[in-house]
């Protein structure tokens, strides 16, 4: 935006200061010649006045600009006015005759290349028609215009000129919006892939419904979600909501599932009163994931609607891709959970099993033969079976510690993070800072996904909507309690007016909110326009919570033990 307005300031310099520059040569050629009649001071006056008439058409340029039929009369009102200056100047052989391919210049660039033909073309007319009045012998019109038709031939090609000028620099600033608009849908992917490989599987509605409102500009976006058997679907909806429209799309939808499951095309759900609802489905070669669809105006042209189908289809199938992702990456989950309980079982089998067996077989032979074994056998018989017992136990840790998330010293979560947000600094060319403080071996696997993802999603929202140059990340588990700081030194917003007046923010820090309130933290936000946003979370007595959930799953295995013994 900065760089588009720096470039529209500079082009606006070079036309002014090309228009201050011809009206000053003609106005020394005016003022030089002898051939006319009137004085210097004469002339000096109505090069003043030219000056200062100049200055105000600048002003009226630059004010009437965003309006079409404002700057066309503007543009109608400098022709008027050059075309009045030649009369008394000289007609055909005014000067300021080359005045009129200042309008021109502008006209060509800002209006349409018809009505800048037809001012140019009249105003020739009308000033052949001028100097046959002041002429002193007879002339007619198109005498004037034989003897001048080479300086009229000039005038049009100078004209056609600026036209094709003018054409080329349009087709380049469409090019160059077509590039920014590319390079803006690039980052758009680059983000939806973002938030949907840190978000879970039912956070996929969320994501694409805003990422579609982001994308087609429209006012109101939407995701239904199939539920899949008897279950029923859900609807989410980003941007304007509208409760009447909302219910009614959905008992449209509801009653349309089986249709959208079996179309590949885009359809309009029209609702009436609420307006048109353009929706494609969302699936894969062997599931029906749901419809995404945006509200889109009625006054909106066939070439926009196609627009809107080829962004709706565009993410309909990243969505796809994604979710369907998500439902092979649980699958897989399930399986190595399967598989890693049977190598545990296997391992439990051959080891430990094994030494058990043989401690109470031991003791039971001691039990049956103890008065016939003497105190050097017995000795003997239980430093087997403690033997026996520390190598179980021994196998028995061996094999919790393989369970554990915590092994390896507990550096995983902190080198996966680091490695993000080392990857997320590369590609943003954004300076981002980590520290952490503590043991997180002490930090649970749920708290590890969570603050993960609050981690990712702040600094995502710090570069994307902050537009920072760097955020600084703090990580620190003490006495018990996690503590998470992140700050940037972006644009910052009015954080705490939104909150009170209870207005959406994004859906990025409602994510951040429940995974925080998930681990039974607190989240916080601090942020004011202009000095950056820090993002604070502090979850109490993170590690006891979660020694007291191992103890929970523990006797609770040892009663379903004990109730299958």
């Amino acid at each position: 935006m900065k760089r588009m307005k720096a470039a529209v300031a500079k082009e606006d310099r070079l036309f002014y200061a090309y228009r201050y520059a011809s009206l000053a040569l003609t106005s020394f050629v005016y003022l030089i010649r002898d051939s006319d009649p009137p004085a210097l001071p004469y002339k000096a006056g109505i090069v003043l006045a030219l000056f200062l008439s100049m200055k105000g058409m600048s002003v009226v340029y630059r004010r009437s600009r965003r309006s079409s039929p404002a700057f066309k009369a503007a543009v109608a009102a400098e022709v008027a006015g050059i075309l009045l200056l030649t009369i008394p100047t000289g007609g055909m052989g005014s000067p300021f005759l080359w005045c009129i391919l200042n309008p021109m210049l502008l006209g060509a660039c800002y209006v349409s290349a018809l009505y800048c033909w037809s001012l140019l073309i009249g105003f020739l007319l009308l000033v052949a028609a001028a100097s046959t009045v002041t002429s002193v012998s007879p002339l007619s019109i198109g005498g004037v215009l034989l003897d001048n038709s080479y300086f009229y031939m000039l005038f049009l090609l100078i004209m056609l000129a600026i036209q094709v000028m003018a054409d080329a620099k349009k087709e380049l600033l469409r090019a160059h919006g077509r590039t920014n608009e590319t390079m803006e849908h690039i980052k758009s992917l680059y983000h939806i892939v973002e938030a949907a490989t840190q978000s879970k599987a039912g956070n996929m509605a969320y994501v694409f419904a805003e990422f579609s409102l982001k994308l087609t500009k429209q006012k109101t976006a939407f995701f239904w979600e199939s539920g899949g058997g008897s279950e029923k679907g859900r609807l989410i909806v980003q941007g304007i909501r509208n409760e009447a429209a909302e219910a009614h799309l959905l008992g449209k939808i509801e009653r349309s599932a089986a249709g959208f499951a079996k179309q590949d095309s885009a359809s309009i759900v029209n609702l009436r009163e609420h307006g048109e609802y353009l929706v494609v489905p969302v699936k894969t070669s062997s599931r029906f994931l749901g419809v995404l669809g945006v509200r889109i105006e009625r006054w909106h042209m066939a070439a926009g609607r196609r627009w809107f189908v080829q962004q709706l289809y565009f993410l309909s199938e990243l969505c796809a891709v994604i979710m369907e992702r998500h439902q092979l990456e649980r699958i897989e989950h399930q399986l190595t959970i399967i598989e890693e309980q049977n190598r545990i079982a296997e391992e439990m089998h051959d080891s430990v099993s094994q030494h058990l067996f043989g401690i109470v077989y031991a003791i039971h032979s001691l039990n049956r033969k103890w008065q016939d074994v003497t105190e050097e056998q017995l000795r003997n018989q239980l430093q087997l079976i403690e033997e026996s017992s520390h190598i179980a136990s021994k196998e028995l840790r061996s094999t919790i510690y393989s369970l554990s998330s915590r092994k390896h010293d507990g550096a995983f979560w902190f080198r996966s993070v680091r490695a993000h947000l080392d990857n997320v600094s590369r590609l943003n060319e954004v300076d981002i800072r980590l520290e952490v403080e503590g043991d997180d071996r002490l930090l649970p696997v749920h708290s590890q996904k969570a603050l993960h993802r609050i981690i990712s999603e702040a600094v995502g929202n710090a570069i994307r909507h902050g537009h920072c140059s760097r955020v600084d990340v703090l990580f620190r588990l003490r006495d018990q309690e996690a503590f998470l700081v992140v700050k940037d030194d972006g644009v910052g917003f009015a954080a705490k007016a939104c909150m009170e007046a209870d207005v959406p923010v994004g859906l990025g820090l409602d994510n951040m909110k429940l995974l925080a309130q998930s681990m039974d933290g607190v989240f916080d936000i601090d942020s004011t326009p202009e000095t950056g946003t820090q993002i604070t979370v502090r979850v109490p007595d993170v590690a006891r919570r979660e020694r007291g959930h191992f103890e929970e799953s523990l006797d609770a295995n040892t009663r379903k033990a004990g109730a299958e013994a």
